[in-house]
């Protein structure tokens, strides 16, 4: 068999427009996601709310409540969650506003570890995407809880509150989520 020389050259500057091409397309995806917010929202009665991402663990059926005799307001009890004893927040008795419960409450586990706390909510949480130009002025929401949020979006007739969880837990029911 001739050994015969193969021409491999390389197009230098095509792959050079190449790259060039790649590294603007992955600069224009993560420009256009700098300017969406993306939370996990889920409701409680009419209120709608938002988490970050990484701020929840876990959904599941409430299960059986142990009365903490005591309590701040808002804690209706505790949990055994996967072998930790965890307590559990309902915000529309830590608020005043007791609503009447949806027929399938559910309980989000936000935080980790020793540090989880339970909260009681009605919708089942559902990724939910903002632009920039969606958000409102926290004045504009009317509910308390207001206070303890980062930002507010409209979407369609809705508001939804951003709310800092571990702010709210720590400053009003002084349970430190951070603690592991």
């Amino acid at each position: 068999m001739p050994n015969q020389d193969i021409d491999q050259t390389v197009d230098i500057e095509a792959l050079k427009a190449q790259v060039d091409s790649d590294i603007a397309a992955r600069l224009l995806m993560e420009a256009d996601a700098a300017l969406q917010i993306n939370r996990r929202g889920f409701s409680i009665g009419e209120l709608k709310l938002l988490v970050s991402l990484d701020a929840t663990s876990e959904v599941a059926e409430i299960p059986r409540l142990f009365r903490l005799p005591g309590a701040p307001t808002g804690i209706i009890g505790l949990v055994n969650s996967h072998g930790r004893v965890m307590p559990v927040v309902d915000l529309s008795v830590l608020f005043g506003n007791q609503q009447k419960r949806a027929a399938a409450a559910w309980l989000l586990t936000c935080g980790r570890g020793e540090g989880a706390i339970g909260m009681v909510i009605d919708s089942l949480p559902e990724r939910k995407k903002f632009a920039l130009e969606d958000g409102i002025s926290l004045s504009e929401v009317g509910h308390p809880i207001a206070a303890h949020a980062r930002a507010a979006y409209r979407e369609g007739k809705d508001i939804w509150i951003d709310v800092d969880f571990e702010e709210l837990f720590t400053s009003v029911l002084q349970i430190d989520s951070t603690a592991a």
